[in-house]
């Protein structure tokens, strides 16, 4: 007997009993045939499942007792060829009682249901609602969480479009792509033949051997930011990891942090003082042998630029970002998709992952993939909302020429709900009268454009000018009145202008500007806009505009540390150091600054510059950072890890070449480590730049006056 038999007899012996207590309280006769009777339908029901309308006839049986009397005596059904109308009628009066049914238990249990679990229901509907409107909750008021959780949806990261392939197949096809990708390894066949073991180029100099071994596909397809590619050495992420600090207080976003092990900060003190020697190709040795670490893949992807050599760069900068996607976890990935994930700034491990962004972002928008461009700018927005690198400079344009309007117009809308923006904002928002074009809405263009002529002239002039249009008399010769206004206006025209230039931009541009009756009258607006924000300093560097830097503020290109591993940081103070790796750059600037007045005053005097009073204080904190170097050092030559079978493939020459390009960038470190007999890596910045020589019995070295820190901004002549 099946167990849908088993729960209808169990079913009617309930029944049968609480109509017994019934009967026994009433105190009522009932006739003897009752119970016979009750008992006899389910003997029906059983043979009923048998044929071939079981399961409905059985069901309906069952339900039509459930609600007769147990007195009621009812034939048997009577089998018919034709059952159809009699089938439908059941179904009916079926659906009819599961629905009183349900009605009777959904009463019941809001009966049962006390304060508790009303609360619990008030809370879910208002993490799962989308909207910022109001919320059945206390005196009906606006929920404060409403904004900030729709800002997370805006930011939401799709992890398709984080890759430029999948573009790049939507916009061309598989095939092309795929016989693309047969012709690049066929071209790169024929030259790892014709090459010449006397000389190569770097992209050559830093591939792989064919039989090498590979990362697993696993790796190279499941990675969350960039598919790796079949070509890269296997070998470990070197000591990178990421770890969870925790959550805010209102639930909505959760803090995660790159970390280096002690092996990887020995490895990052190696790398700055591999800068320091300002030799590029020694970086490029160093990272044939730990081919995975961030800071030296961007320093050699610097590299292949000045190379012209942007296809190299750009894969480096890829490679940066997959070394970063192998070691994140499944809780950061799943709230990156949600826009719940944070890094902080402060954190120079964090800092490199923004920097192989804003360079692979680069490199998309050089290949016209806007769509993944953009989903990487969400994201480097995302991670943290201030907005150190300026990112928001990039999203309304890539929202505009990836066709994403809507999604421009709502999160501008957001950003206005929830108060405090950045710093410049008013100029962003004057995109929205493209996204209005792009979304056929002509009429709420021509209002807007009106109201930004009214509210900033001066950018619409520049826009006339850069469009070669003649401005109308109405913004004629109106003109920042200050460098920080120029700022914004350059730095917006210099991205914008482009998407201006179409018919029907200029032309409502025209007709709007020409409309107005009377001149804009600046004196009656603001003497001036908020001041430039470190990040879009930040952003200006790293574009290079000379126009654009004419006008940023002095005092933030001027500020050291800076340099091209870690562009423009924050002040020392404000640095949340975890490794004597990442805080060398601020030590050395330290000890520079000492030295420098040390042998000002030693001038003087005319006196020799003293070679250890000059470089007093470096012993703090300087063993951990040299122990780690000559641990590292000792395993540079020696090779390690998964590359030692990569030496079997090459030839004795090769082979040779190597050893002696190892042995020579050991000894050059070592000897600057041990100069002067000075603690650390410290003293070797300090030879290597140059500071406190004093070595030529008091003769001034005149050339050494001038010379700038790798990185610093230069000083104008």
């Amino acid at each position: 007997m099946s167990s849908r038999q088993l729960r209808k007899l169990q079913q009617q012996k309930e029944l049968e009993r609480a109509q017994q207590a019934d009967q026994h309280e009433s105190n009522e006769s009932e006739d003897v045939e009752e119970p016979v009777q009750s008992t006899g339908r389910p003997r029906r029901n059983l043979f009923a499942a048998l044929g071939g309308s079981a399961d409905d006839e059985g069901e309906e049986d069952d339900d039509e007792d459930a609600g007769a009397p147990l007195t009621e005596s009812r034939e048997p059904p009577i089998d018919e060829p034709t059952p159809g109308a009699k089938k439908s009628k059941k179904k009916k009066k079926k659906k009819k009682k599961q629905k009183n049914i349900k009605a009777k238990s959904g009463n019941a249990e809001s009966e049962d249901e006390d304060e508790i679990d009303k609360a619990i229901k008030q809370l879910k509907l208002r993490t799962n609602s989308t909207t910022g409107d109001q919320f059945p909750g206390q005196d009906g008021q606006h929920d404060p969480l409403g904004p900030r959780m729709r800002m997370n949806e805006l930011l939401s990261i799709n992890t398709y479009h984080l890759r430029a392939m999948n573009e790049m197949r939507n916009l061309f096809g598989r095939e092309v792509i795929e016989s693309a990708n047969v012709e690049e390894q066929q071209e790169q066949g024929n030259r790892r033949r014709q090459r010449m073991p006397q000389q190569v180029d770097l992209e050559t100099f830093l591939r792989e051997p064919p039989r090498a071994k590979k990362l697993p596909q696993v790796s190279l397809r499941r990675n969350v930011f960039i598919q790796g590619r079949e070509h890269w050495p296997r070998q470990s992420a070197g000591g990178l990891t990421m770890s969870e600090i925790g959550k805010s207080s209102d639930g909505l976003s959760t803090e995660y942090a790159y970390v280096h092990d002690k092996n990887y900060d020995a490895m990052q003190a190696f790398f700055f003082a591999c800068v320091q020697i300002g030799d590029p190709m020694r970086i490029v040795h160093l990272l044939k042998r730990v081919p995975y670490h961030v800071s030296t893949l961007l320093q050699v992807s610097s590299v292949a630029k000045q190379d012209q050599n942007m296809a190299l760069a750009a894969e480096l900068c890829e490679r940066a970002l997959f070394t970063f996607g192998r070691v994140t976890t499944s809780a950061f990935r799943q709230d990156i998709e949600r826009g719940r994930a944070r890094l902080d700034f402060r954190r120079p491990e964090n800092r490199q992952f923004w920097l192989a962004g804003y360079h692979y972002l680069r490199s998309l928008i050089r290949k016209g993939t806007y769509r993944t461009a953009l989903e990487w700018a969400k994201l480097l927005y995302a991670l943290d909302t201030s907005d150190p690198y300026g990112m928001r400079h990039y999203l309304h344009l890539l929202a505009l020429r990836a066709y994403e309007s809507t999604w421009l117009m709502d999160l501008i809308e957001q950003m206005d709900q929830l108060g405090g923006g950045h710093p410049g904002d008013i100029y962003l928002r004057q995109s929205l009268v493209l996204a209005k074009l792009q979304a056929n809405d002509a009429e709420g263009a021509r209002e807007l454009l009106k109201t930004g002529v009214q509210t900033v002239p001066w950018l619409y002039c520049a826009l006339f000018q850069e469009l070669n249009l003649d401005a109308p008399p109405s913004i004629w010769g109106t003109h920042p009145a200050t460098d920080t206004r120029s700022f914004w206006v350059k730095l917006y025209v210099h991205q914008t202008k482009d998407l201006w230039n179409n018919a029907q931009a200029t032309t409502l541009l025209q007709q709007v500007t020409r409309s107005q009756e009377r001149r804009v009258d600046p004196s009656c607006l603001p003497a001036d806009d908020a001041a430039v924000d470190l990040g879009s300093a930040r952003l200006a560097y790293l574009e290079g505009q000379t126009s654009l830097l004419a006008v940023a503020p002095r005092h933030v290109l001027d500020s050291q540390p800076n340099y091209e591993f870690d562009p423009l940081p924050p002040p020392e103070h404000d640095n949340i150091f975890t490794g004597e790796g990442t805080h060398l750059p601020w030590r050395e600037r330290r000890q520079q600054s000492q030295g420098q007045t040390d042998e000002l005053m030693a001038r003087m005097q005319n006196l020799p510059a003293p070679r250890e009073d000059a470089r007093a204080g470096w012993a703090g904190g300087a063993q951990a950072g040299q122990a780690g170097l000559v641990g590292f050092m000792n395993n540079f030559g020696g090779g390690g890890g998964d590359d030692d079978d990569d030496d079997d493939d090459d030839d004795d020459e090769t082979r040779a070449l190597r050893a002696a390009d190892d042995e020579e960038l050991r000894r050059d470190i070592e000897a600057h480590m041990n100069w002067g007999n000075e603690p650390g890596v410290l003293g070797t910045l300090m030879q290597m730049l140059g500071v406190g020589r004093g070595t030529n019995d008091g003769e001034e070295d005149d050339e050494g006056e001038d010379d700038v820190p790798p990185g610093a901004w230069p000083e104008e002549q």
